[in-house]
């Protein structure tokens, strides 16, 4: 079961790669946001794909947010951070500066009782933030969590044939409290795509 990571030159996208994929049955197909033919690549080759965190900002990653227009509906997506920020963009949200920006602070997160994707959760768990640019401006029907400071911190789409979910906070941080079952929701979600007919 093969899964892209699409790497935007995080210094924790490593870490991040070994919490996904370590002891989960995926295969890595590790992919640089910027390498030549990489739309061609899911385009004939469609898979999962994990949108990574990374130093940018969405505006200026047309080669992620043309990938990520792609493909959304068709394949399980997962953004985290930067990722996170890419799909709020695709869905029609706007990219803002964060009220509080958080590099390595943990802050508690409220989750919305419609949440799949953090439904093994607590409620105000403790979350790592890396991050000053946040989500807004998303339809109600997409966010199911949101920090202290009320700004957006996951998006979950199931309007597509396919799901995307997002997450602003870095889950594979010792600062994030109880995120193993997000990351069983995550493989599931890949489990199905390859266990369902393709079409």
């Amino acid at each position: 079961m093969q899964v892209c990571f699409l790497d935007h030159y995080d210094s924790f996208s490593f870490n991040l790669i070994d919490w996904l994929f370590s002891d989960t049955g995926l295969d890595l197909v590790y992919s640089p946001y910027d390498q030549l033919g990489l739309a061609e690549t899911l385009r004939l080759q469609p898979m999962p794909l994990i949108l990574s965190p990374g130093p940018k900002d969405p505006l200026v990653l047309p080669e992620t947010m043309a990938i990520l227009r792609e493909q959304l509906g068709h394949v399980p997506i997962f953004g985290i951070c930067l990722g996170h920020q890419c799909l709020g963009l695709a869905l029609g949200g706007t990219i803002e500066r964060a009220k509080h920006p958080f590099h390595g602070s943990s802050q508690k997160i409220h989750i919305a009782s419609h949440s799949r994707l953090l439904k093994g959760v607590p409620d105000y768990s403790q979350v790592a933030r890396y991050n000053s640019l946040v989500v807004k401006n998303l339809p109600d029907e997409f966010i199911t969590a949101w920090n202290e400071d009320g700004e957006i911190e996951a998006i979950e789409d199931y309007s597509g044939s396919k799901p995307a979910i997002g997450i602003q906070f870095h889950p594979e941080s010792f600062l994030s409290k109880g995120m193993e079952s997000l990351k069983e929701v995550w493989i599931g979600l890949v489990k199905d795509y390859y266990q369902s007919p393709a079409e």
